[in-house]
C-alpha cells in the first residue's frame, strides 16, 4: 500500500509542477481576463462532465470488482454522449458558460467523460501506477502544447488552451481505452438491467454530491464575475490554485484509501486507514500552507505578472478552508469505499447552502477576500457534518482524531513492509 502511496504523491508533486508551469504561462502571456476565461470553460467542462458521470463515475470504483468491465462499459459511454449534447446547451443556453466556447465545451467534455470513464475502470482494477502515470501524460501534454503554440508560436490567445486541452483530453482517451478494454473478458448484456439499476443508484448518490461539491468549490466564480468582473475572476482563479496546490498529500491518500476500501469488507481497517490517512493529510496541508503564506506578495507579482495583484490577500481567506477540506477527502473516499455515498451528498448540500448564502451577502461587499471567507465557512460546515457520522458510523471518539502511537506504529508497519518488497 505504501507503494502505491508513494508513487501517486510523486505523481501529484510532478502534476502539480506541470499544472504551476501552466498557470505561470496563461498569467504572464495572456493576462488576468483570459484566465478569468479559462477559468470559465474549464469549470463547464466540470460540470458536463460530474453529470456524465452519474452513470460512468467515482461509482465504478466500487463496482468494478464486483460487476462484469462490459456492462459497466456501454452504459456508461451511451450516458456520457447523451448528457455531453444536452449539459453543454444548458449551460450556453443559461450563459453559465462563454456561450462563443460552446462547441468546444461540448467535444472536450465528451472526451475528458470517455477517458475518466476507462481510468476509473483502471483504479477500480487497483492499477495505481498505471493510473498515475496515464494522469501525468494529461497534464504533461498539456503544458508541452502550451509552450509550443503560446511561446514558440506566439498565438497567445485563449484559443491556444482549447488546443492544448484537445491534445491532452484526446492522448489519455486513447492509451486509458487501450489498457481498460483488456478487462472486457466477458462481452454480453446478461443482467445488465441488475447492473445498470446498481450504477444509477450508486452513481447518483456520489454524483449529487460531487455536482454540489463542484459549486462549493467554484460557485464563487459566477458570483465574482457578476459582482466583481472576468479580472478579478482570474486573479481568484490563480489564488485558488495555488492554495489547492496543498491538497497534494490528501488527494494522493485519498486515491489509494478509496481503491483499498472498496475492495475489503473490513470496517476496522478501513476505520484506521481513514485515521491515520487523515492526520497525514492535515499536517502535510498545514506545513504547505504555512509554506505559501511566508511567501511576499511582490514574488507572486514576479512570477505572475502586474496583473495579479492581491494573491497573498486571496491565499490568507483560503487558508482555513484549505486545511479543513484536507481532512474532508479522507471522510468522503470511506463513505464512498463503503458504499453510503448518501453521506457525501448531504455534505455537500449543506455546503452548497453555506456557499450560496454566504457567497450572495460577502462577494459584493468585500470582494475576493469575501469570496475566501465564504469558502472557508462551507469547507468548515461539512467537516463537521463528516466528523459527527463517522464517529457515529464506526464507533469512534474524538480522542481518535489525536496522533497517537498506534497512528506512528501502524505507518511504521507499512515502511517496514514496503522495505521488504
Amino acid at each position: 500500500m505504501l507503494n502505491n502511496v508513494l508513487i501517486t504523491l510523486v505523481s501529484r508533486v510532478v502534476n502539480a509542477l506541470l499544472s504551476f508551469g501552466i498557470i505561470i504561462i496563461t498569467a504572464n502571456q495572456l493576462g488576468a481576463e483570459a484566465v478569468g476565461t479559462i477559468s470559465l470553460i474549464i469549470l463547464g467542462i466540470s460540470i458536463v462532465q460530474i453529470v456524465n458521470s452519474f452513470i460512468g463515475g467515482g461509482a465504478l470504483i466500487y463496482l468494478v470488482p464486483r460487476n462484469n468491465i462490459f456492462q459497466l462499459f456501454i452504459p456508461s459511454y451511451i450516458w456520457a454522449i447523451f448528457t455531453s449534447i444536452v449539459c453543454s446547451y444548458i449551460l450556453k443556453i443559461t450563459t453559465l458558460i462563454p456561450p462563443e466556447y460552446f462547441i468546444h465545451i461540448l467535444f472536450l467534455s465528451l472526451l475528458l467523460s470517455f477517458a475518466t470513464i476507462n481510468l476509473t475502470i483502471i483504479l477500480g482494477k487497483e492499477k495505481i501506477i498505471l493510473y498515475n502515470i496515464i494522469s501525468f501524460l494529461q497534464i504533461f501534454i498539456l503544458f508541452a502544447t502550451l509552450c509550443f503554440l503560446i511561446l514558440f508560436i506566439h498565438h497567445k490567445n485563449v484559443f491556444s488552451y482549447i488546443i492544448a486541452l484537445y491534445f491532452s483530453y484526446g492522448l489519455i482517451f486513447l492509451v486509458s481505452s487501450i489498457f481498460s478494454f483488456r478487462y472486457f473478458k466477458e462481452i454480453h448484456l446478461k443482467n445488465i438491467k441488475v447492473v445498470l439499476q446498481n450504477m444509477l443508484k450508486l452513481g447518483s448518490f456520489v454524483q449529487i454530491a460531487n455536482i454540489v461539491q463542484l459549486f462549493n468549490y467554484r460557485l464563487t466564480y459566477y458570483f465574482i464575475e457578476i459582482f466583481c468582473g472576468r479580472s478579478p475572476l482570474g486573479i481568484y482563479s490563480v489564488g485558488t490554485q495555488l492554495s489547492e496546490s496543498a491538497w497534494l498529500t490528501g488527494k494522493s491518500l485519498a486515491i489509494v484509501q478509496y481503491s483499498k476500501i472498496s475492495n475489503t469488507q473490513d470496517l476496522e481497517y478501513s476505520r484506521k486507514l481513514t485515521l491515520l490517512f487523515g492526520k497525514v493529510s492535515f499536517l502535510a496541508t498545514f506545513l504547505t500552507i504555512i509554506a505559501l503564506l511566508l511567501i511576499p506578495q511582490p514574488v507572486f507579482s514576479f512570477i505572475f505578472g502586474k496583473d495579479f495583484p492581491g494573491l497573498i490577500s486571496v491565499i490568507i481567506s483560503l487558508a482555513a478552508g484549505t486545511l479543513f477540506l484536507s481532512i474532508s477527502f479522507t471522510f468522503s473516499h470511506f463513505f464512498s469505499g463503503i458504499g453510503k455515498h448518501y453521506h457525501n451528498s448531504i455534505s455537500s448540500a449543506i455546503g452548497f447552502i453555506f456557499t450560496l448564502i454566504l457567497g450572495y451577502y460577502f462577494i459584493p461587499r468585500y470582494g475576493l477576500i469575501g469570496a475566501g471567507i465564504t469558502t472557508s465557512i462551507t469547507y468548515f460546515a461539512i467537516i463537521v457534518y463528516q466528523s459527527i457520522i463517522f464517529i457515529k458510523n464506526t464507533n469512534s471518539t474524538i480522542y481518535d482524531f489525536l496522533i497517537s502511537k498506534k497512528d506512528i506504529d501502524m505507518f511504521k508497519q507499512e515502511i517496514k513492509n514496503y522495505l521488504k518488497k
